[in-house]
């Protein structure tokens, strides 16, 4: 009986040991899994937005492949306020820096009790602008998709764009599901 309960007791040991390699699941782990099984497939495609104030121009096409990798291209255009003889008007519209195709990689995670859409891209500029430059490395807020009709339709991310001093979201702007171009 000693020997049978000996080597009962080795093997919940050799069984313990074998298993002691798996990290549990935490809860950052869980609710990733549970995020990224909600809405992954609801983002997969092509998302666009275009906006204007009065000194900037902007317009994103974002398509989000399954395998994780992001494509897409950015145009803007910004004026300034300049002072001619006593008056105060505003210059001509001029493509800047941050345009051109993009490329990169997204994913769903949570971390700190919010979700987040991991997005880290690059913009390849065109001859004007010899450089590459980063677009989003971030973790972007990401509060939902929106459905018209039942149809996934919009999503709300934030823009890197659209922000203010000290990186404050001014305004929520929506991507809209599909394609398009410029209107500028």
């Amino acid at each position: 009986m000693k020997k049978i309960a000996l080597l009962l007791l080795m093997a919940v040991a050799i069984t313990l040991v074998g298993c002691g390699n798996d990290e549990p699941i935490n809860e950052n782990e869980l609710k990733t899994n549970e995020l990224r099984n909600k809405y992954n497939d609801k983002i997969v495609g092509s998302w666009w937005q275009e906006r204007q104030n009065e000194s900037v121009k902007l317009f994103e096409q974002l398509t989000f492949a399954s395998d994780g990798s992001l494509t897409g291209y950015v145009k803007k255009q910004t004026r300034h306020k300049v002072i001619v003889g006593e008056q105060e008007v505003w210059t001509d519209w001029e493509t800047t820096s941050g345009n051109g195709d993009l490329k990169g990689n997204w994913s769903l995670l949570w971390k700190d009790g919010k979700s987040y859409l991991n997005l880290y891209a690059t913009i390849n500029n065109d001859e004007e602008f010899s450089h590459s430059e980063v677009w989003y490395g971030q973790d972007i807020p990401f509060n939902d998709i929106f459905t018209d009709e039942n149809n996934d339709t919009w999503l709300d991310i934030e823009s890197p764009y659209w922000k203010g001093k000290d990186n404050e979201r001014l305004i929520y702007y929506i991507y809209q599901k599909g394609t398009s171009s410029p209107t500028f």
